[in-house]
């Protein structure tokens, strides 16, 4: 007996009889657009409204009310804009080096370091 995935229309043996998603990643993400209040339709091969590009931005309000969650969760379709000083490593992604004023680079550190050591005066 075959099922048709209700979020990516791809056919699966289900485990079960009631079994409406062929994994959990399905399961979650139709969920996740049901709450946001839109219709589920996703691409088998790619995540569901991400672009290959986008960069996840996790954050913390200082104060949280009751009707907050602890963290909120962005995605953004571009990087955010960086201090010219502050360069990607080629070879590895989300660290970075910084630009000193002979043109030299510093050695790799992840932003959170770098945008510090911008504010300290250091490089």
């Amino acid at each position: 007996m075959s099922v048709t995935c209700l979020a990516c229309g791809s056919q699966f043996r289900p485990q079960r009889s009631t079994a409406r998603f062929c994994s959990s990643r399905c399961r979650v993400t139709a969920k996740r657009t049901r709450d946001r209040g839109s219709s589920v339709s996703m691409a088998a091969a790619t995540r569901p409204g991400v672009a290959p590009d986008a960069v996840l931005s996790v954050t913390g309000p200082a104060g949280i009310s009751g009707v907050q969650k602890p963290q909120s969760v962005t995605l953004r379709r571009y990087a955010p804009k960086l201090d010219p000083r502050i360069v990607a490593d080629p070879n590895w992604p989300n660290m970075f080096r910084l630009k000193r004023a002979d043109g030299t680079l510093s050695d790799m550190v992840n932003l959170t370091r770098a945008k510090d050591a911008l504010q300290g005066g250091k490089s």
